[in-house]
């Protein structure tokens, strides 16, 4: 990921946003970073997510770096699953809801 120093990303936070319910996701934030194609995307789903979302019918709609962070959108049972990697004082909630209209 182009726009976040090597340094900084050890003060990100990785959330995710499913049905209006706010998960906070334990993982290896590198693993997100590092991140670029669709088929890592899914397999970072398999590996972090599936445990919240119940179903083995998913895809990637978009990955995105923005300011300070990146966001995954992935299409779960026809609902929007958001990602977020951020700075703890960024809001999370309001960068995903540009994503999920």
């Amino acid at each position: 990921m182009k726009n976040i120093p090597e340094p900084e990303s050890s003060f990100l936070e990785v959330t995710a946003i499913y049905r209006g319910k706010i998960f906070r996701i334990l993982c290896d934030v590198y693993d997100f970073v590092g991140c670029e194609s669709s088929d890592c995307a899914l397999e970072l789903f398999d590996l972090y997510l599936q445990r919240y979302v119940d179903t083995p019918e998913k895809t990637v709609v978009a990955i995105e770096n923005i300011r300070g962070g990146k966001v995954f959108v992935y299409k779960v049972n026809n609902e929007v699953l958001c990602l977020c990697i951020h700075r703890a004082e960024v809001d999370c909630e309001n960068i995903c809801r540009g994503y999920t209209k």
